[in-house]
């Protein structure tokens, strides 16, 4: 009888890497979950089985507090490289080491030494194209990315060059790599899921008449938050609302000032309390600079909105028939769509339930599914 496969699974923050665990012990394959600071009401996760490395993540928070654009940066240098050293001593053997990137490089090389095939998890554009795009950015706004994001960037693409496979949950984040001279051979693509159970629709949620447009996720350049607002500001709409929905970064205040009182805003809002903003909204934006999938995306879809995102956001829709998919940094398409949503209310039901329809089977038991089988293939173990 073929032994399961044990995988040891390493992420120095949550990010996706509670569904990814999850999926991992549904299958029997779990050997050890390596983290930070470990939410114990998470479901579905034998406590036994992990190991909490505290320190980087306090460190890395008290860092990024400090004044100056640049300690967010050096919190991620300290934190991740501090937390990869320091999980070096819980990688002791097994088949598979599972590592999100930027914690991995050092225990990652543990790991070879006791014969494991190592994963790099990248949930987000290639560094240098997510280097390009947010430098561009940051250049529109009069600002400059502190020079210390050139070693976080190092790091990944040393990990890219000794990993022996790399997972990506989105064709977008898969183009930027190729793009940068990844072989194609070392890419495994895995999307990403929303929990069908939390997120569905509710005409009676919605107890009034106005156009309400919702945005979930940090509010900062990356985000292209900052065109939502533009295009908000151009239209005028009467009855109309733009909610945001999420914390903010430092570059946010680049363009918020100038759009004061044009937004309600909702900083704190626990995810599973999302799905009551998302059904008492009219359409869901999602206009990033970059997203490596949004999340947020499947969500609102699966709530019955419409979506309008970019073409640089790895959760696919259908343009024209979910919503629509606009180039990045264009708030005149985007004004345009929400015109048009605004003014054709049978439009908006029609896109709602297409949206709802396509992502219906995109739950993380897909996700799980799909993982199992990439481990499967990876070790040889096909029915």
């Amino acid at each position: 009888m073929t032994q399961p496969i044990q995988v040891i699974v390493s992420s120095g923050g949550p990010f996706h890497a509670y569904h990814l665990v999850r999926g991992v012990h549904r299958a029997g394959y779990l050997k050890r979950f390596i983290t930070t600071i470990f939410n114990r009401l998470e479901e579905g996760i034998p406590r036994e089985q992990v190991r909490q490395i505290l320190l980087p993540e306090l460190a890395g928070q008290a860092i990024s507090r400090l004044p100056g654009a640049g300690n967010l940066y050096l919190s991620y240098l300290v934190r991740d490289n501090w937390f990869d050293w320091a999980a070096r001593r819980f990688v002791d053997g097994g088949d598979i080491f599972h590592v999100f990137n930027h914690f991995g490089l050092y225990s990652m090389r543990k790991a070879k030494q006791h014969g494991m095939t190592t994963i790099v998890e990248r949930s987000t554009a290639h560094p240098i194209a997510h280097e390009t795009l947010l430098s561009e950015e940051y250049e529109r706004h009069g600002l400059r990315l502190p020079d210390s994001n050139q070693r976080v960037i190092d790091k990944h693409l040393a990990e890219y060059e000794e990993a022996d496979i790399i997972m990506v949950p989105s064709q977008f984040v898969w183009r930027t790599m190729i793009e940068n001279s990844v072989p194609e051979q070392k890419l495994r693509r895995v999307h990403f899921g929303f929990d069908p159970a939390v997120f569905a629709p509710d005409p009676s949620a919605k107890q009034d008449d106005v156009f309400r447009i919702i945005f979930v996720g940090s509010i900062s350049l990356q985000k292209g938050v900052q065109y939502l607002l533009e295009a908000f500001k151009r239209l005028a709409l009467p009855n109309a609302e733009l909610l945001l929905v999420g914390g903010t970064f430092p570059d946010s205040q680049s363009f918020l000032p100038t759009y004061s009182g044009l937004y309600r805003y909702e900083r704190f809002v626990p995810h599973h309390q999302l799905v009551r903003l998302y059904q008492q909204s009219s359409v869901f934006v999602l206009p990033s600079i970059q997203d490596g999938f949004g999340m947020v995306v499947y969500e609102a879809a699966a709530c019955g909105l419409p979506v309008i995102t970019t073409e640089n956001v790895g959760a696919e829709i259908r343009d024209g028939k979910d919503g629509f998919v606009v180039p990045i940094r264009d708030p005149d398409t985007l004004a345009e769509n929400l015109l048009q949503l605004y003014e054709d209310a049978a439009l908006r039901q029609a896109m709602g339930a297409s949206a709802r329809a396509y992502v219906e089977n995109q739950t993380w038991e897909r996700y799980h599914a799909e993982l199992k089988s990439h481990y499967d293939n990876i070790m040889g173990q096909t029915d």
